[in-house]
């Protein structure tokens, strides 16, 4: 089942954009990251009506999410009566758009269920619930899965040495498919043998060059008459954004670089603020 706002149910759902309910919400969060050749996904299940969160505690309903990907045929649902679930797929599983639909289901006959919150519209006090009912329904969520989706967003940011560059300065240019972070030869050497040597390196290049770099990047792409467009780091800018759930309309770019580069104060923190050895 796909979510769709205008279905009409013969009972109520708690759902967005529908008045079966009054005053209550059923969210969910969904986050995917790799380890090593496995996509793992957490989701997260809040839901303040107690009289549903009740039915799947006594077992008579389960949380569900159906995750559907359209480019490989796969169908996966991820059931649970905890609020925090997790499961783990090959890397090819998935690939292109991959949907996640979230649910509370009843997986066993409920009767005689009541609300508070359920609209007096219904103009009755009970309902009964059979196996495979909705009881609620969020909102379907989109990411997008590619070679480039679980890479970190440096990786479209290339290093380049410009013999004219002066040594205390460098610039950044956005006309090819990757962004080349322009440097003079002497710069180049140091950072190149810098980065290579520690951890504790490669976070303040992170911290600095890079973080400066992507957020001039964001900053392009949220002028609307943005030239970038079709350039292959736009797109994989664009993604990242999608996938982290970022605003490029009303987010401050540098608020958005820090979601797209995992917070990179925090290694910040860690490794260069603390003195942590490698």
């Amino acid at each position: 089942m796909k979510f769709d706002e205008y279905k009409a149910f013969p009972y109520p759902v708690l759902r967005p954009d529908s008045d079966d309910y009054l005053d209550c919400d059923f969210q969910t969060t969904v986050n995917f990251k790799t380890e090593k050749q496995t996509i793992l996904v957490d989701v997260s299940f809040a839901i303040s009506s107690s009289e549903i969160l009740k039915q799947v505690e006594l077992g008579n309903a389960e949380f569900v999410a159906m995750v559907s990907c359209r480019d490989t045929y796969f169908q996966h649902m991820i059931r649970s009566h905890e609020r925090k679930t997790q499961a783990s797929y090959a890397m090819g599983d998935l690939k292109g758009a991959v949907v996640v639909n979230p649910y509370v289901v009843a997986n066993k006959t409920i009767e005689n269920f009541s609300s508070p919150d359920i609209n007096p519209e219904f103009g009755v006090a009970t309902f009964t619930f059979n196996v495979g009912d909705v009881l609620a329904q969020d909102e379907a969520y989109l990411v997008y899965f590619d070679q480039e989706s679980f890479k970190p967003i440096t990786s479209v940011l290339d290093l380049v040495q410009k013999e004219d560059q002066p040594n205390d300065s460098w610039r950044v240019d956005f006309d090819s498919e990757h962004i080349q972070i322009i440097l003079s030869t002497e710069t180049k050497r140091i950072i190149d043998a810098a980065r290579s040597s520690s951890t504790k390196n490669k976070v303040i290049l992170v911290n600095s060059i890079y973080f400066g770099a992507v957020t001039e990047a964001i900053q392009k792409l949220k002028d609307p008459e943005n030239p970038y467009i079709e350039r292959k780091w736009a797109q994989v800018f664009m993604k990242h954004a999608h996938n982290k759930n970022c605003n490029l309309e009303m987010d401050d770019a540098y608020v958005i670089a820090q979601q797209m580069m995992m917070q990179p104060l925090k290694r910040l923190n860690e490794y260069v603020l603390v003195q942590k050895e490698d």
